[in-house]
């Protein structure tokens, strides 16, 4: 079946060299409550513009901080409403749904519509990409505008917010452009070691925390346990997350 084109698309404006890097990952195993720390955390601002890479419907049609996440899997229709919505300058949610699902292609066509409406006089659009690697078919450079995002987006008010699973199995560019790393989490030793080892951290620092998942098994709650990243060696602070009510404490803290 031949593949769909992609849209011709104009390049971002008003480039702003003075914005800070805000690129977020979101790291942990299966249960690890990545997409609820997207959803929680704060990370992506309340009452900010956002727009969703959305194959697993993580967001689409339900209330993100208090705002309805709408949807499409039209392309025509996620280009003219997003358009629209950058034009408005109010904040907004809007969630593309790949009929494809999470592919290569559906990635870099809503990057090229993302990237074409970066702007760096307008408010920043966030932008939270949910299993990247099942889309970025390399563990080495993110090409096309998916990479151009986390390269180049900062000057043009995007952050982008990279959702996955296993640090090894996306593009050096995801990690080497994003300045704060939440941490879950991981299925394996391997996994911890590999944070460990890029963020300045201790391997048992990493592989003891404990997941929503096995939390809710052992206590009745969907408590996240995670590490939070910052720029800098030693600017990594521990924490817990509640993953319905959204309280956030400290990790030795009891809810």
């Amino acid at each position: 079946m031949k593949k769909a084109s992609l849209p011709s698309l104009p390049n971002p404006i008003n480039s702003n060299p003075a914005l800070d890097a805000q690129h977020v990952i979101y790291l942990a195993g299966t249960g690890g409550g990545k997409t609820s720390a997207v959803k929680l955390m704060g990370l992506v601002p309340k009452g900010a513009q956002a727009v969703f890479f959305d194959p697993y419907r993580n967001y689409a049609e339900q209330k993100f901080q208090g705002q309805m996440c709408h949807s499409t899997s039209s392309r025509a229709m996620f280009l003219k409403a997003l358009a629209q919505m950058r034009r408005k300058g109010a904040p907004f949610k809007l969630a593309y749904v790949p009929r494809s699902g999470a592919t290569s292609e559906e990635l870099e066509f809503f990057a090229s519509v993302v990237w074409a409406l970066g702007n760096g006089n307008a408010p920043a659009l966030h932008t939270i990409i949910e299993e990247l690697a099942s889309c970025a078919e390399t563990s080495g450079k993110l090409k096309g505008r998916a990479g151009e995002l986390l390269r180049g987006g900062r000057q043009f008010g995007l952050v982008v917010h990279s959702v996955f699973q296993k640090g090894q199995e996306v593009p050096k560019t995801v990690t080497d452009q994003s300045s704060t790393w939440w941490v879950g989490a991981m299925n394996s030793t391997n996994d911890a070691k590999w944070v460990a080892d890029r963020r300045s951290l201790l391997v048992d620092e990493v592989a003891s925390l404990v997941s929503a998942k096995m939390n809710k098994q052992r206590i009745g709650k969907p408590i996240a346990e995670y590490i939070l990243i910052s720029d800098g060696i030693g600017n990594a602070e521990r924490g817990a997350l509640h993953c319905v009510t959204g309280v956030k404490k400290a990790a030795t803290s009891q809810f």
